[in-house]
């Protein structure tokens, strides 16, 4: 499974802590290369280290820890632990969220780009050792106080929606943690993060593109899109993911969507999303026509893939559905 990976959605109801843990391990079984899992109003840092310690192999990582949660040190220390425990096998990455909860949390967005680029160098900072925070001199017994690094490599990659966060991936991050990006935008974001890179005078090719895609599989194509209108109904009217449905071309959607966002009219924003937009950002339908579109996000410049597995039965269990997903795709790439 070369390239390939699970984004878990840590905020399904009926998924419990164990199930996120036992569909890590049942994924590295299975060959996939990464697990990472969301920050829904839930902690994807607590999440990634159970599963690191209950793994072998798999890369972990946070898709994504968001930076107005967490003081840099707080989530720079819980990286380091989680890198140390797991023999380097983890990824901090790194989002800012989204305005309207993070202001029902009483948290302030501020400035995206500024907030994320002073985030993202005082992890680095400290990863490197340096003087980022004027602590004073303290000593315990013959031992002077001091911020841990790391023993490992701690990667670090911002999520990236446009072409913005994406240049600033290029400047300060090992990788670009993109998510409803639709497949006529990665040329361009991968551009983006050349750009951003070749501006301070680094290898574009040493930061990493990764993308978060909805996986809807069933052998019912119109049932798979279906439901995949009933998921992409909880992201699409949050302003970053609405902005992204605009940019690729869907403005008269992306429009409709935001106005019945605002109503809380969630029949209104799923009947707007038609099958066409439906393509452009999600795999839908039987395992090979699934594999075929994750195929064809690597040809436009993406190195890794991470599924967001949408259940496609109703009723059913999401764990079993996740597992059966995985099996599936695991045995046609076999």
């Amino acid at each position: 499974m070369k390239g390939l990976g699970v984004a878990l959605p840590t905020f399904v109801p009926d998924l419990s802590f164990q199930d996120m843990v036992d569909l890590a391990v049942r994924a590295e079984e299975l060959g996939y290369e990464r697990f990472y899992t969301t920050e829904s109003l839930t902690d994807t840092l607590a999440i990634d280290m159970a599963i690191a310690l209950a793994t072998r192999r798999i890369l972990v990582g946070s898709f994504l820890a968001i930076i107005y949660h967490r003081h840099p040190l707080v989530a720079y220390q819980g990286a380091v632990t989680i890198g140390d425990l797991s023999g380097g096998r983890f990824v901090l990455g790194l989002g800012v969220g989204h305005g309207p909860r993070l202001q029902a949390l009483g948290l302030n967005p501020g400035r995206p780009l500024e907030d994320m680029r002073r985030y993202v160098q005082q992890v680095k900072g400290l990863a490197a050792g340096e003087r980022v925070y004027p602590l004073p001199r303290q000593m315990y017994l013959e031992y002077e106080l001091g911020i841990r690094r790391p023993r490992h490599r701690l990667p670090v990659h911002i999520g990236a929606v446009g072409p913005g966060m994406a240049e600033l991936a290029g400047e300060v991050a090992d990788g670009a943690a993109m998510y409803m990006v639709p497949l006529s935008a990665i040329p361009v974001m991968r551009e983006r993060v050349a750009q951003g890179a070749r501006k301070v005078g680094r290898d574009p090719s040493q930061v990493e593109l990764v993308l978060g895609l909805h996986l809807l599989l069933s052998d019912d194509l119109e049932k798979a899109r279906h439901r995949a209108r009933q998921a992409l109904t909880y992201w699409v009217g949050l302003p970053a993911y609405n902005r992204a449905i605009r940019v690729a071309g869907f403005e008269d959607e992306a429009r409709r969507i935001r106005e019945a966002f605002e109503r809380g009219d969630m029949e209104g924003i799923r009947s707007n999303i038609s099958d066409e937009l439906v393509d452009e950002f999600c795999a839908v339908g039987p395992p090979r026509r699934c594999l075929e579109r994750v195929e064809a996000f690597r040809q436009a410049g993406v190195d890794a893939i991470v599924l967001m597995i949408d259940p496609v039965e109703e009723g059913r269990d999401y764990r079993q559905q996740v597992e059966h997903a995985l099996e599936s795709l695991a045995r046609i790439s076999a």
